[in-house]
């Protein structure tokens, strides 16, 4: 077909005018022009034209899941695995849309079954850990994102694998990750935010207000960067610079009461008794009003 005849598709046409390829053309070239709704109209004449095709019940499926309809993208992925039990991405899509719609056992069926046929598809470790680390299955979540970055050494599989750390409280290993995660990625506000956490729970506060700062930098969203970064001020004797810093994060979270506690605190420390009291009695009155801190 030419250029011309995939500029569009066919307003009210016989679909029997075109072959089942014809319209698989039209479709690839609809949704690489972002016009979903025709791409999945020709896709599924396509298939419905000769259903035996893989790679278009695939398509149809990508096209399917853009658009929210996650339920027939699962349709689409699980006949295109069937038509190719070989091919390891139809189970790794297939198990991406089943994770969004809350079916975790049968998502993890499908990373399962894609990793026996592609064992170093890092996507499908990294979501496969995912699942593992939500459910609280720490052990194999760390052999999951481990095995990702055996796979894909990058920022993405290190971070995870940190976060995982993390949570269990190992902060020496999770401290390890996240530097190699920014060894890769030093641009990743997170990355920077999470080891800034693990050198302050080492009572490394020197270098933690390093990190929540360049995190906050990279990240002007990130206002529970310079709550921490004041606190580890405080930590350190430098209360006039915790003060900025705890004043910006009220900025964000102007009713925490562990902000107000801990500016309280700097407060009393530079002399400011009157702003200190203050700041006690909100965060006490807040408390009583049953809200919990946000940072």
């Amino acid at each position: 077909m030419s250029d011309a005849s995939h500029a569009a598709l066919p307003a009210d046409g016989d679909p029997a005018a075109h072959t089942g390829t014809e319209w698989f053309a039209l479709g690839q070239r609809a949704e690489a022009d972002g016009d979903l709704d025709a791409g999945l109209r020709a896709y599924a004449t396509a298939v419905a034209r000769d259903p035996r095709q893989p790679e278009w019940h695939y398509r149809l499926g990508c096209v399917r899941r853009k658009l929210g309809l996650l339920a027939e993208a699962a349709v689409a992925f699980r006949r295109a695995a069937e038509l190719a039990p070989e091919e390891a991405r139809h189970l790794l899509n297939l198990g991406t849309v089943l994770d969004r719609l809350g079916q975790r056992e049968e998502a993890v069926r499908s990373y399962q079954g894609a990793l026996s046929r592609d064992p170093r598809n890092a996507e499908a470790h990294n979501n496969l850990g995912a699942i593992y680390a939500e459910a609280g299955r720490a052990e194999e979540a760390v052999r999951s994102f481990e095995a990702a970055i055996a796979a894909r050494p990058d920022a993405q599989g290190w971070q995870n694998l940190g976060l995982v750390h993390f949570h269990q409280d190992d902060f020496e290993r999770a401290l390890h990750c996240f530097e190699q995660a920014l060894l890769l990625a030093g641009d990743s506000a997170l990355g920077h935010y999470y080891a800034g956490l693990c050198q302050m729970r080492k009572g490394l506060y020197r270098e933690a207000t390093v990190r929540f700062r360049r995190a906050f930098e990279l990240d002007a969203r990130l206002g529970r960067a310079q709550f921490h970064a004041g606190a580890c001020l405080h930590k350190v004797g430098r209360y006039d610079e915790a003060l900025l810093a705890l004043r910006r994060a009220l900025e964000s979270f102007p009713e925490d009461p562990r902000l107000h506690y801990q500016l309280g605190l700097t407060c009393d420390a530079l002399l400011l008794h009157q702003e200190a009291r203050q700041h006690y009695r909100h965060a006490r009155a807040v408390n009583a009003g049953g809200f919990g801190g946000t940072l």
